[in-house]
């Protein structure tokens, strides 16, 4: 027979208990024991729900919410080291958020709603007032970068809820500079490979193959002028984070041989008329306005 340390739930008194036994008295003070409870505790769970959720509020340090340098206009050669830094800092709160999200069914947006009100802090502290204020692509920048795939690289049912509900309250909040759900494996594949998704996709379903005279232009406009640019750096940038989200929002839908035929006759042919013509400034501008109009309709 095996005896186990235990402390008497009544007197508070150390007592040894056989480990086979269903239930005892206490040598002091003679009440009742149930030995399963007492060796085996059921914790609430709406207490540990509570307890581990405000655990993982507690460890949202500021750090994770500030846009810093390091998390502004990445390249393919800053981006994984970026990356693992920012997720060393939020990977604390976020297991302990799944923990609590096992226990609780309106965690995801509940934390979510946290995440959330920690950004618009920030972005309340710089001064954005606005949709339009250029600074706000900063935080959509970062959020979709190293937010939203720090989230989902946990690789849980609790992580992808809390990702789709932040996504669900941002979009809400800003139906003018939506953003949609990433990962770091497509991120940091675009930065390598140097992707053209979106004209990449039209032209395929145009019977096109990837070494067309059409994607050629682009693909030397956006490499020989285009990156070339003050501006240009930031929205290519903005492209290899937010293109990919919008070709698998597309390729989701009914319809999409209709929207790639859409976006060829409105943006796309009309763009490459000018690159042919020199209007390189045009183009860009062109190009420009399609990303943001594909972003607000496909991303939210």
């Amino acid at each position: 027979m095996t005896y186990v340390s235990a402390v008497c739930p009544h007197c508070k008194k150390e007592l040894q208990i056989p480990d086979n036994a269903e239930s005892i008295v206490c040598m002091y003070c003679a009440q009742p024991i149930n030995v399963k409870e007492l060796l085996h505790p059921k914790q609430e769970t709406g207490q540990n729900y509570q307890r581990l959720m405000d655990e993982a509020e507690s460890l949202l340090t500021d750090d994770i919410f500030i846009c810093t340098e390091e998390f502004k206009n990445i390249r393919s050669s800053t981006y994984s080291s970026a990356f693992q830094k920012y997720e060393s800092m939020i990977s604390p709160a976020l297991k302990a958020y799944c923990m609590a999200a096992t226990e609780g069914d309106d965690a995801a947006g509940y934390f979510a709603g946290i995440l959330f009100d920690r950004f618009q802090k920030q972005i309340k502290a710089i001064g954005i007032k606005k949709e339009s204020d250029a600074r706000l692509f900063e935080y959509r920048y970062m959020i979709v970068a190293f937010t939203i795939p720090a989230i989902v690289a946990r690789k849980t049912p609790q992580a992808e809820a809390l990702a789709d509900s932040f996504l669900k309250i941002w979009n809400t909040h800003y139906p003018k500079n939506p953003l949609g759900k990433s990962n770091y494996e497509s991120i940091s594949s675009g930065f390598r490979k140097k992707l053209c998704y979106i004209t990449t996709a039209v032209c395929r379903s145009l019977q096109r193959d990837d070494n067309c005279y059409e994607l050629n232009a682009f693909r030397s406009f956006r490499d020989d002028w285009y990156a070339k640019t003050p501006e240009g750096k930031a929205k290519i940038s903005e492209y290899y984070l937010f293109a990919p989200m919008i070709v698998r929002a597309i390729e989701r839908s009914n319809n999409r041989q209709d929207v790639y035929r859409d976006i060829w006759l409105r943006y796309l042919k009309p763009c490459l008329r000018k690159l042919e013509e020199g209007r390189l400034q045009e183009c860009a501008k062109s190009y420009e306005a399609m990303v943001l109009d594909l972003e607000q309709k496909w991303l939210n």
